[in-house]
Order: C-alpha cells, then structure tokens, then sequence
C-alpha cells in the first residue's frame, strides 16, 4: 500500500505543470502563443491566478509594458511589468500608488495617460471619497507616471464614475451610475473641445439598456465600443460583454451579444483591445476568480455583420 502511494505521488508530482517565473519570459506579448478562435486565461499562475483575483489588462504602444489591477492590501492597485533587455520585469505596483483604490484603468491611443477610477481625496489632503471618481496621470518623460488629477466636476459628480476610455482625439467614455440615464449605470460621453471636456452625453439606447451597463472600451477611431452589460435578455452569463459599431451616419448599431467565444456562463468584464488592434483582453470569472483572459481581436470584424 505505501509503495502504491508512493507511485501516486511521484505520479501526481509530474503532471504538475512546471512554476515558471514571469522573469523568464521573453519577447512580444511574454513569448505566448497567440490564441485564435477561443478565449484563453492570459499567463496562468503568473498574472492570472486561482488564489486571488486580477481583472483589467492593457498593453503599452510599444507592448513593452503590461498594466493589470490586482489587490494590495485589500485595495485594487494598478501593477506593471516591464521588458528590459527581452526579459519582463516582476509585477510591482505603479509609481503612484498610495494606498487608495486604483482600479478599472485604460491607457490613451499614444500611451501617455493612464485614466482610472479612485477613491483618492477630491481635494488634496481631504478624506478619501465615498464614491469613485475619474482621474488621469501623465507619463513622465522617465517613463514613470506623475501624480494623478481629478478630471473635475464636469466628468465627475458626487456619484461614482469609472471605467474611461479615451479615443484618440480625447473624448472621453465612461460610466456613471445614477446619472440621467435609462437605469442603474450607463455609459456616456464627455467630448473634448480646446482641452475642455464638455458635459457628458448618455450614449442612448443602442448602448444602454434598464439594465447596469458599463465598462466601455472605445476603439482609437470610434468605430466600435465594447462595454459590459448585465442580466439582458439575450445574457449568456451574469455579465456579458456587447459590441455597437458606427454605422454610415455616425450613429451607434444596436448592440449585440459578443457570443460564446467570449462570454460565460460566470460574467465578463473589463475590455480593452491591444494598441496593435491584435487582441481582444477581458476579465472572467468562470475559473471561480476573476481572471484576465485574451483571445484574436478578429472576433471584432466577425461580429461587424451581425450589427
């Protein structure tokens, strides 16, 4: 019986895959595989992991650098690895972390802001806010990130906004929950006009729904928004994620469904599509935990037909 166990072990002992440390990874994208036709958990036990959760990913323009959300001290942080030399860097939390919940970022079309939703103090040396507001950090010329902003009363109010994308002539998209809207969070726009932000617009009803919707990634050209939506009709899971594109007339398609290959039965969120246009990142919890997951951002064009 002992041997017979043994023989289990040493059996089991093998068909772990082996630890491999993210310093060990080298080129493009950490020397992956690229996935084609199906969503994939992105670096398994590395990035994404089963023990605690990770959600939010975005590539730098020169995919040299990766941005995630994950948890320190209980607070969502923004982390970042770096290629140096062909080698990536061990995750370590961004330049600006202070101990405030940093979460739900993206980065501008040319790399030089990062936007996110926070709790820091509205003014400085106040209180942590009750709700998440929006602010922006501009990459310094040493490549870390100044000390962020608050993007000012006319993006945010005393309720929670999250979630900006930013096109590449700087207007702004967003959630805000219990804005003028259609119900619970929408998505809306703020346009940028003499690097002002004008009063944010809702998106309407090709976009929001009764329903919570939110986390809205916007193509560079504005071609395309992808954002999360929960409980519709059509739901494949809790959260799924739906795709409008602009059609002829420069008005949002009647979003639909991103379908199977992307949505599960355990709820996505948190898109955003590499500065390439190559793929299509997301968060999912259908391991249990939230996870980044990727797949070919072809699924995109696929889908552009079915609008």
């Amino acid at each position: 019986m002992l041997r017979m166990c043994i023989a289990i072990l040493f059996f089991l002992l093998l068909s772990l895959p082996a630890q491999v440390n993210i310093e060990e990874l080298s080129g493009s994208y950490f020397g992956l595989k690229a996935p084609r036709d199906s969503s994939v958990v992105f670096i398994d036990g590395i990035i994404s992991t089963l023990d605690k959760p990770e959600m939010c990913a975005g590539f730098s323009p020169d995919a040299r650098e990766f941005y995630y959300n994950a948890l320190l001290n209980d607070n969502w942080t923004i982390f970042v690895t770096k290629e140096i030399d062909g080698k990536w860097t061990k995750p370590e939390p961004i330049n600006f972390t202070a101990g405030f919940t940093d979460r739900d970022f993206t980065m501008s079309p040319d790399g030089k802001q990062i936007y996110f939703g926070s709790n820091r103090p509205r003014i400085k040396g106040k209180n942590k806010s009750e709700s998440l507001d929006i602010f922006v950090s501009n990459r310094l010329i040493n490549g870390e990130w100044d000390e962020p902003s608050n993007l000012g009363s006319v993006v945010n109010s005393d309720l929670t906004e999250n979630y900006p994308s930013v096109a590449e002539n700087g207007n702004l998209y967003f959630f805000s929950c219990g804005r003028d809207g259609f119900s619970g969070c929408d998505i809306f726009i703020s346009k940028i006009v003499d690097n002002n932000y004008l009063p944010p617009v809702n998106l309407g009803p090709s976009i929001n729904s009764n329903k919570n919707d939110w986390d809205a990634f916007i193509a560079p050209d504005e071609s395309y928004i992808i954002f999360s939506s929960q409980n519709r009709d059509d739901t494949i899971g809790g959260q799924d994620l739906y795709i409008s594109f602009e059609d002829e007339n420069n008005e949002w398609t009647q979003a639909i469904n991103m379908g199977p290959k992307v949505n599960s039965a355990s709820g996505e969120i948190c898109p955003s599509v590499t500065p390439d246009g190559k793929y299509l990142f997301f968060t999912s919890r259908r391991r249990g935990m939230a996870d980044i997951f990727w797949i070919d951002a072809s699924i995109i064009d696929s889908l552009k037909g079915e609008s």
